[in-house]
């Protein structure tokens, strides 16, 4: 009888036990965009929108405001061979200070090259605290840089950032981003101001994160115009690995995503593309080993034919 009476007392406890694990702690909340139940705190997310959520729910702290110790002015001359100018000064996108700008991605005209886009994370700033995420926002310039125009919100909206910009040879703007339900967005525009989104991929199931966009700009290419876009799915069937998709009509419409990091490693992250000159799409990406989140290593992998196959990661 005692024993069966032990044998229950722990079942209760147990089940008591397992119930407050499940009901309470920090790493269980529910994902206001999409309604998922988050079971633990993925710290292998690198997206603003992500940990802002999660800090209004109590389940991480809030960035402390850093009181920056004033800058010891020691002259701002940056020697270098092949500078275009010797002491180039510090020029700021926007002299709004009720705003932060950070992981600003930079593009350069092909056909101008004193034209450059530029697209940075943007939120709203007051008192030394980060309010709203305006997203990835867009800027440019017709004189290399010496002076900016644009706006500090999102391009085509609000979106969750991560900006990746391009230009293509008839003068089309893209700046692809996170969109705020977790998917792969872009924004495009023929004039610089008026901006049309597209979705590329949507959310496949947690976040699809640390995007990077390349364009084919090669007037040998075969493939010229085509815009390729990798990123890291968190959820879905190829969670932890770099997927890719393209569009050959100018952002319009994309492909569904393929994965092209293969076996390499358990979890693939921070993707950069690049074109060859015949249009090669060469995609790399840091890997990490099954445990912990350090670099372990540089994945590699190609298309010959514009992004529709690749090859073997390796």
């Amino acid at each position: 009888m005692r024993t069966v009476l032990f044998f229950a007392g722990l079942l209760f406890v147990l089940i008591m036990t397992n119930q407050a694990f499940a009901q309470k702690g920090p790493d269980h909340d529910r994902d206001n965009t999409s309604n998922e139940k988050i079971t633990i705190i993925d710290r292998r997310i690198d997206n603003m929108e992500y940990w802002m959520r999660l800090a209004s729910k109590g389940m991480v702290p809030y960035n402390p405001a850093v009181q920056i110790p004033p800058a010891e002015y020691k002259g701002s001359a940056i020697p270098g061979k092949g500078l275009r100018l010797p002491d180039s000064p510090d020029i700021p996108v926007t002299t709004i200070t009720s705003v932060t700008e950070s992981e600003n991605s930079v593009f350069i005209d092909p056909d101008n090259n004193m034209y450059l886009l530029n697209s940075n994370n943007s939120t709203s700033w007051s008192g030394g605290t980060v309010g709203s995420v305006y997203g990835a926002n867009y800027f440019q310039s017709s004189d290399a840089g010496a002076t900016y125009g644009g706006i500090t919100g999102g391009a085509g909206g609000e979106n969750s950032g991560d900006p990746a910009t391009a230009i293509n040879r008839a003068g089309r703007q893209f700046v692809n981003f996170i969109d705020s339900p977790g998917g792969q967005g872009i924004a495009y525009s023929d004039d610089g101001s008026t901006w049309t989104t597209s979705t590329i991929a949507p959310n496949p199931g947690s976040l699809a994160d640390k995007n990077h966009m390349w364009i084919d700009n090669s007037t040998t290419s075969p493939y010229q115009g085509h815009l390729y876009v990798a990123w890291t799915d968190f959820g879905g069937t190829y969670d932890y690995n770099v997927v890719f998709s393209r569009s050959v009509d100018n952002g319009v419409t994309w492909s569904t995503r393929v994965p092209i990091s293969g076996s390499v490693a358990t979890f693939n992250h921070g993707t950069n593309l690049q074109t060859g000159p015949n249009g090669e799409v060469y995609a790399i990406w840091a890997t990490y080993p099954s445990s912990g989140l350090t670099e372990d290593g540089i994945g590699f992998n190609k298309s010959t034919d514009g992004g529709a196959t690749f090859g073997t990661a390796t």
